[in-house]
Formats: structure tokens, sequence, C-alpha cells
């Protein structure tokens, strides 16, 4: 069974790097180069199991970290 992925895409390499360091704390989350198919970014992407999506929202607001929530397809 294969895991289905989301990323967390960003403006500003900034608001990744911080986002990256709150998220990082409390759930598995990894830093990573956007995906191909997203290209309208900083470049820097966080992936996340899509089932941890309600907690990275919530936590994502509470901090108010900026970033924009897309499902990552396998290619």
């Amino acid at each position: 069974m294969s895991l289905a992925y989301s990323v967390i895409l960003f403006d500003s390499t900034h608001d990744a790097i911080r986002a990256e360091k709150t998220l990082k704390a409390v759930l598995p989350v990894t830093l990573m180069p956007v995906p191909r198919q997203f290209s309208a970014s900083c470049g820097i992407s966080l992936r996340f199991a899509t089932e941890l999506r309600p907690q990275i929202e919530e936590l994502l607001q509470r901090h108010r970290l900026a970033g924009r929530i897309e499902p990552l397809n396998a290619e």
C-alpha cells in the first residue's frame, strides 16, 4: 500500500523555512524542491502524508503561516 502525499507551496523562501521549523517540531514533513507541475511558487515546498492534512491546516492557521496545500500526484 502506498501513501498519498500532499505539498505546501509558498510565495517566499522565508515562509517555507519558517513553516518547516514550526511543523517539523510536531509532524513529519520534508523540505523539498517544488514539483514540476507547480511552477508558481518560491521553489521550496513541504511534503507530508495527506492523512495529516487536518493537523497541518490547523497548525498553519494557528501559527499564521502562509502556504497553499496541493495534492501530490505520482508521475
